[in-house]
């Protein structure tokens, strides 16, 4: 119930394009889960970061838009809070994009201006629900490096996908990838990737860089580098998206990075970035699936009403949010939780009287005061566009974010080892300035709080590598999560 009404065409239109194939798979997965005897409450992940029954998903499937990555966001705010670090930029690099958001004292950034199939060519569709604030790139494992026209070496947004997959699966695939060139580098162990279920081949990898490497004059050793430095820029260039360039300084976060990707490249993310502090949380492999077990049940209620903001509107606006919270808690009886249990938020699109576009506010529900507010606008319009105006403000949208908690898992604390850590095995690592090191390789099962790993150095899980770069050092926390710290800082 908002204004734009070409969003809101194109959303209505998504929606019923996709609800019967949605429907008939959610049906088909919640016949077959009770099949196998899981006959509890079934939920559906939501793209802004909170769940739904499957009977609401099959009419409202477009809240599912990228619900998946958004699991591993609500994971980090979860972590976040349970080490009293709420300030956090999040990295999630998977087999074909590298996805980054950004968690400012516990809270997510959510946006309702997502568009699908958007490129440098498209214009995509726009899609008038509310989404986790994700920045997305074709920078992933699988993600193939080339040589363009101009013989400049680039990186996706094409990937081998996981059929035939990197060059060194042995699948028949030939194009070099982001793995292919870790795997050169010495950062993954040949011997141990997933485990040791999979067999990959160094030979086969740097066979396929032979075509990065040629065209450039340099070795296989130098292309599969460049390769990483590339991945790493790339990378780079979407956590600014997310900070620097809304008005965020980097150097106030913790970096939290997960995928089977996140821990081979996070350090060095995280020194360009000059953030001092690197989180790697238990399983990164499996990350978002746990953080999707961390979400509540969540609704959001957006309705646009233009308001002046000032001396004398506070009753005109508590009237509007009080009408909203009504038809909120209704929502969530009628979808079968407790109205009781209903938690409401507020937030209120505000923008200077004549501007056409508005910046997100959050507002209390009691003790509404309109200079506070317009001067929280004030503050985060400045944050935004790097000014501020003396002139009325607005209220455009009122948004009310409706929460109902449910169960989740106990974070348990992790065990500090017995007796002395010793090394896996010592390997040879192609670093960027440093050339190939002996770096000392652990087990990460075998670490625990007290430890201190001090790099160069590989930390190895079944589906995942932790690089820790020479200068730097990485510990674990109480809570499981490996910390490096940098060395830099502001």
């Amino acid at each position: 119930r908002e204004w734009r009404e070409y969003e809101r065409t194109s959303t209505a239109v998504l929606n019923a394009y996709v609800r019967p194939v949605a429907a008939s798979y959610l049906g088909s997965l919640e016949r077959g889960l009770w099949d196998v005897g899981i006959g509890g409450p079934l939920d559906v992940m939501k793209s802004n970061g909170g769940t739904a029954t499957f009977d609401l998903s099959k009419q409202q499937p477009i809240h599912m838009v990228e619900s998946g990555p958004v699991g591993g966001v609500i994971g980090a705010a979860a972590i976040g809070k349970l080490i009293d670090h709420p300030n956090l930029i999040t990295l999630d690099i998977g087999g074909t994009t590298a996805k980054c958001s950004l968690i400012e004292n516990g809270e997510i950034k959510i946006s309702t201006e997502y568009r699908i199939e958007r490129d440098a060519l498209n214009a995509g569709y726009p899609v008038k629900v509310p989404v986790v604030d994700i920045v997305e790139i074709g920078a992933g494992g699988g993600s193939i490096a080339w040589i363009d026209k101009g013989r400049a070496l680039k990186i996706g947004p094409r990937s081998a996908g996981a059929v035939p997959g990197p060059a060194c699966y042995g699948q028949g695939g030939t194009d070099p990838t982001v793995t292919d060139a870790n795997l050169i580098a010495g950062r993954i162990n040949p011997d141990y990737f997933l485990g040791g279920e999979i067999d990959v081949s160094v030979d086969l990898a740097r066979e396929a860089m032979e075509s990065v490497a040629e065209p450039l004059g340099v070795d296989v050793d130098q292309a599969a580098l460049g390769v990483i430095r590339l991945a790493n820029a790339n990378m780079i260039n979407a956590l600014k998206l997310v900070s620097v360039r809304r008005g965020y300084d980097p150097r106030d976060y913790a970096l939290i990075a997960f995928g089977g990707g996140g821990g081979m490249h996070a350090a060095a993310l995280g020194a360009e970035l000059h953030i001092a502090k690197v989180l790697i949380p238990p399983a990164p492999g499996h990350f978002s699936a746990w953080g999707m077990l961390m979400s509540d049940a969540v609704q959001d209620f957006v309705r646009t009403r233009l308001f002046r903001s000032e001396p004398g509107s506070e009753s005109g606006i508590l009237s509007m949010i009080e009408e909203m919270r009504a038809n909120g808690e209704q929502y969530f009886a009628d979808a079968g939780y407790d109205r009781d249990k209903v938690a409401m938020s507020c937030f209120l699109d505000m923008r200077y009287l004549g501007q056409e576009h508005t910046v997100r506010v959050p507002a209390e529900i009691s003790g509404l005061d309109s200079a506070t507010l317009n001067e929280r606008f004030h503050v985060l319009h400045e944050r935004a566009y790097t000014f501020r105006l003396d002139s009325e403000v607005e209220i455009v949208n009122f948004h009310l974010t409706g929460t109902v908690v449910t169960p989740k898992p106990v974070s348990t604390r992790a065990v500090p080892p017995q007796g002395e850590v010793s090394m896996k095995a010592t390997r040879e690592v192609l670093y960027d300035d440093w050339g190939r090191l002996a770096s000392s390789v652990y087990e990460r099962g075998s670490l625990g709080p007290g430890v201190t790993v001090h790099g160069p150095s590989i930390i190895e899980e079944p589906a995942s590598t932790t690089v820790v770069y020479p200068g730097m050092t990485a510990g674990v926390n109480e809570f499981g999560n490996i910390v490096i710290e940098t060395g830099v800082g502001r």
